[in-house]
């Protein structure tokens, strides 16, 4: 019985059957690709332009995946790496078998062979180049292909295809070396980031530029042949300049930066910023801090928004570093700072609007003292009576603390926290009448909503 049972098993139908399971056990034992990669803190305009990015933990600029890739580079991009992208389960046989062909015939490596898919798979491993690999390779390529759909792995290529230096990805390449985004990319300047990754190394602008436009170029011919551009297209894309290398990339709200990378990091935000007004608002408060420098005012920070959205159109956290000068990294918008008289106008508002007074009412500016507290004016004078929309524009002291004596002071507070004041968070006992006068923090951020809604409390 027992020679029968060792027969079976040693036999070569039982062989050949047992195999199945065995590769099919190995085959689910290799994961399929996978990209834990540390991503870049990138932020935008309403309008999508680049305001501003910080660099990948790692030191590589790798951009979040985008939701989608422009037509004109994922034309080129399968017109030169994978042709049959969407025929092949992740294996291209013919593919391969050319590759081996074109090797033996010249005696060393001409072409590998592989599919868009494969090389996800060799990007997520950085292995180096073996037969064992390339077999790795292609079983990482159909375990791919049965998890994502064929855009999915578009999208992962795209996002992790290196593009010389420490620039990762075709959206970071987009704006590394040509400034705007990629769906208002040439067709040359598609054609160009289509054919880079095959060499990054070699192939950087501003390095080898000769081969790199004959790639470029050839590409485009093939496009041409193939019907995806027209004669005037190819003609003029021939003529169009390589980039001379790696630009910098925008830096006008370098503070919002730092506060993504601390809240949101790796991600890609699109804010509600306006990319002109935040140009402008960075010059403004820039000119402003460079005279107040000589009043030793060296920081200043400027916040805009939209009173009827309540969008934030400019943040510009702080102005311009100055030599030898410190603090500028400081974003003065999210920073507690003492009130001192911002706080008048949205007493004076809210009196108005309970009818408690009008703007020629007269209020007492005369000595006070409530329970051993005895504010003062900034000039030290008192002027007896004083129209209250008179002591507003002068922001008398005085007249506003009798004010908010009166008003209630607590009933204030209360609706200070209501509008979004969260930093006065130990009730009027510990502030008292010196709330009016700077005596709570508060932040320009919250003051800038608290000043949009005030109207709504």
């Amino acid at each position: 019985m027992k020679q029968n049972i060792k027969k079976i098993i040693t036999g070569k139908p039982f062989r050949r059957w047992m195999g199945i399971p065995i590769i099919f056990f190995l085959f689910l034992c290799i994961s399929p690709p996978q990209f834990h990669k540390p991503l870049s803190t990138v932020i935008f305009a309403n309008n999508g332009s680049l305001l501003g990015a910080h660099i990948a933990e790692d030191g590589q600029w790798r951009f979040p995946a985008p939701d989608h890739l422009p037509e004109k580079y994922k034309t080129a991009l399968l017109a030169f790496e994978d042709e049959y992208f969407y025929y092949h389960p992740g294996i291209n046989p013919w593919s391969l078998f050319r590759a081996t062909f074109q090797n033996i015939k010249h005696n060393r490596i001409i072409s590998g062979g592989s599919t868009l898919t494969m090389q996800v798979a060799r990007m997520s491993a950085d292995a180096p180049r073996t037969i064992g690999n390339k077999l790795l390779e292609m079983v990482k390529a159909l375990r791919l292909e049965l998890g994502h759909s064929k855009e999915e792995i578009l999208l992962i290529y795209a996002a992790n295809a290196p593009f010389g230096g420490n620039i990762v990805g075709f959206e970071t390449a987009s704006w590394h070396y040509f400034e705007r985004p990629p769906q208002h990319l040439t067709w040359a300047e598609a054609a160009l980031l289509a054919v880079l990754p095959n060499a990054p190394g070699l192939l950087r602008p501003g390095h080898n530029s000769n081969t790199l436009k004959e790639k470029r170029d050839r590409l485009l011919k093939k496009l041409l042949k193939n019907g995806h551009i027209t004669t005037s297209e190819f003609n003029l894309s021939l003529h169009e300049p390589l980039p001379p290398g790696t630009r910098s990339l925008p830096s006008l709200a370098p503070h919002l930066v730092d506060y993504y990378l601390n809240t949101r990091k790796g991600e890609m935000i699109y804010t509600t910023l306006n990319a002109n007004l935040q140009k402008q608002a960075n010059d403004a408060l820039q000119r402003h801090s460079d005279r107040m420098a000589s009043n030793l005012i060296r920081h200043a920070g400027a916040i805009i928004a939209d009173v009827e959205t309540g969008h934030v159109l400019a943040y510009v956290g702080n102005s311009a570093p100055r030599k030898d000068k410190t603090g500028h990294a400081v974003d003065v918008i999210r920073a507690q700072r003492s009130s001192g008289s911002i706080l008048k106008p949205l007493l004076y508002t809210d009196a108005l609007q309970e009818g408690t007074m009008l703007p020629q009412s007269l209020l007492p500016d005369v000595p006070t003292q409530y329970q051993g507290y005895k504010p003062s004016n900034f000039h030290r004078k008192y002027d007896g009576a004083v129209a209250a929309d008179e002591a507003l524009s002068r922001s008398l002291n005085i007249p506003f603390v009798r004010l908010l004596h009166r008003h209630g002071a607590e009933k204030f507070l209360k609706k200070l926290n209501m509008a979004g004041i969260t930093t006065m968070d130990k009730g009027y006992e510990h502030y008292g009448l010196s709330l009016i006068l700077g005596g709570g923090e508060v932040t320009l951020w919250e003051l800038a909503g608290t000043y949009a809604l005030w109207d709504a409390h």
